[in-house]
């Protein structure tokens, strides 16, 4: 397994962008086994892989306080949102690890702690991807000292060239410290190809580091927040984009000079559920249980669900427990259970099939009407086809006349209420009704013009929207979801205008 950390003390320069979509490709594009790992507290990767924080069972906080003594059991740690694509999530919690008295400050292997994690898992992956946080801290120079390689994206801005030195000074530091040395690479981001200074910092930046900068660049593209805001990588959310197109370059490139394998390092061996009479080390605790596991205990766990045709992406590829996933592509199936195909459906049942999927985009759309959505968007609802993705038009937060419109899947959980700014923080002022007919939970809020800052609190966990990429963190190290509400007279936003 080739690791590679992702790093830039500077945020808002595409780190997790990078991490979530350049493991995608790997996965996707070259079937290669990729496992991609979250030591940010601000736990984005889940959030951009549609990943459900609240069923984490364990993190990599727990992953990081037992090694090495103790191991963690991978069943429980690992979750998989796409095919050969695994996540070590993160939470709030793991902020805590840096501080002096958060257990991990004084220990005398402080900075080794996450390479003992990957080397238990890297005989099941061929590359991993850590993201850090925007900070050069005691977590990042954990990530440092178990990657190969070092990636640092660098926004095409002049601040951003100021601390290109910087990072690059940081990696070679710890390298003299750990008597190796560390690869690494800066990576141009958020690049825009029609502003002269960004081409001219663009040149500069090559001027400076000459082979330390890679030739291919990551363009600004709508594409890459819009697929984020969605919980998916933009190579299954736009696969035509140009922000696709540059991160199969990117993973090209890497390839070749990082020296991740071209090809799978064999069949891919499922983490195989640990017990204490395989590992006496096996981590026990006090949290409940993962989910069951039935037949052979070698096979991740198998759940089997159903979902109709007009679920959301973000659904339909969501995670389901730790290490499964229900989606188009891959469906698990218990090995004690029958394989035989179900038989091809009648050309009647087809037909009546397609009927209620014409009539449940209808009723979508005379929902978005009623709710005074934009023309442009209840266009684009009543024209669906019937594979496609309507719902996912539709979460977040957008501005109707009646309000501020808040929409979320009813998979979220069994309650859901907004708190913010606008209503004291309370969680019980505002509270999304659960709509059974279209499958969300929905709340109008009228709301004075401004910038407001809000959280879901969904089955009492208070959580950023999931489906809203604009965020700033509060005094507590937390993101709070940002709306932009405008005056009443101000044009209302297109069909792709997601707050």
């Amino acid at each position: 397994m080739r690791t590679i950390a992702i790093i830039n003390q500077k945020g808002g320069c595409g780190k997790t962008t990078t991490a979530i979509n350049l493991a995608a490709v790997l996965a996707s594009a070259h079937d290669l086994r990729t496992l991609l790992v979250d030591v940010d507290p601000q736990s984005h990767c889940a959030a951009g892989l549609a990943v459900p924080e609240h069923r984490f069972d364990l993190d990599v906080t727990d992953a990081i306080v037992a090694a090495p003594a103790r191991r963690t059991d991978p069943a429980r740690l690992v979750w998989r949102p796409y095919r050969n694509l695994d996540l070590i999530p993160s939470r709030m919690r793991l902020a805590g690890l840096e501080s002096p008295r958060g257990g991990l400050a004084d220990r005398a292997d402080k900075e080794r702690r996450l390479a003992w994690v990957l080397e238990g898992l890297a005989h099941h992956y061929d590359a991993c991807f850590i993201d850090c946080s925007p900070s050069i801290g005691l977590l990042t120079f954990n990530a440092l000292t178990a990657a190969d390689a070092v990636l640092i994206p660098v926004e095409t801005s002049y601040f951003s060239l100021q601390g290109a030195a910087k990072q690059l000074g940081t990696v070679q530091s710890l390298g003299r410290r750990l008597g190796r040395r560390i690869p690494a690479w800066l990576l141009p981001t958020l690049h825009e190809d029609d502003a002269p200074l960004a081409r001219d910092l663009l040149a500069e930046l090559h001027r400076r580091y000459g082979d330390r900068v890679l030739p291919c660049t990551i363009r600004r593209d709508p594409a890459l927040k819009e697929a984020a805001s969605f919980g998916q990588p933009v190579i299954e959310y736009a696969p035509e984009s140009g922000g696709a197109a540059d991160y199969r370059s990117l993973a090209e490139t890497l390839i070749a000079q990082a020296g991740i394998p071209h090809v799978r390092g064999g069949e891919a061996r499922p983490v195989k559920p640990a017990t204490e009479a395989d590992d006496p080390t096996l981590e026990h605790d006090d949290e409940p249980p993962g989910p069951q596991r039935e037949g052979d205990p070698t096979i991740l766990p198998t759940v089997v669900t159903t979902l109709d045709a007009d679920a959301p992406a973000a659904l339909a590829q969501r995670v389901i427990g730790p290490g499964v996933f229900v989606g188009p592509r891959e469906q698990t199936v218990a090995p004690s259970f029958s394989a035989t195909s179900p038989p091809a459906p009648s050309r009647a049942a087809d037909l009546a099939q397609r009927t209620q999927t014409r009539q449940r985009r209808a009723a979508l759309a005379a929902w978005a009407a009623e709710r005074g959505l934009s023309d442009d968007l209840i266009r684009q609802l009543d024209a669906a086809p019937p594979g496609d993705t309507a719902l996912r038009r539709l979460y977040g937060a957008r501005q109707t006349p009646a309000g501020v419109l808040f929409i979320q899947p009813i998979t979220l959980g069994r309650t859901v209420a907004v708190a913010g700014d606008f209503n004291r923080w309370s969680p019980d002022e505002h509270h999304l009704r659960r709509n059974e007919t279209v499958g969300v939970y929905e709340a109008c809020v009228p709301l004075q013009p401004g910038r407001r800052l809000y959280r879901l609190v969904v089955d009492g966990h208070w959580i950023a929207d999931p489906y809203n990429s604009e965020w700033e963190l509060n005094a507590f190290g937390e993101p709070n979801s940002v709306v932009d509400v405008r005056p009443a007279a101000a044009p209302l936003p297109g069909a792709a205008a997601v707050l």
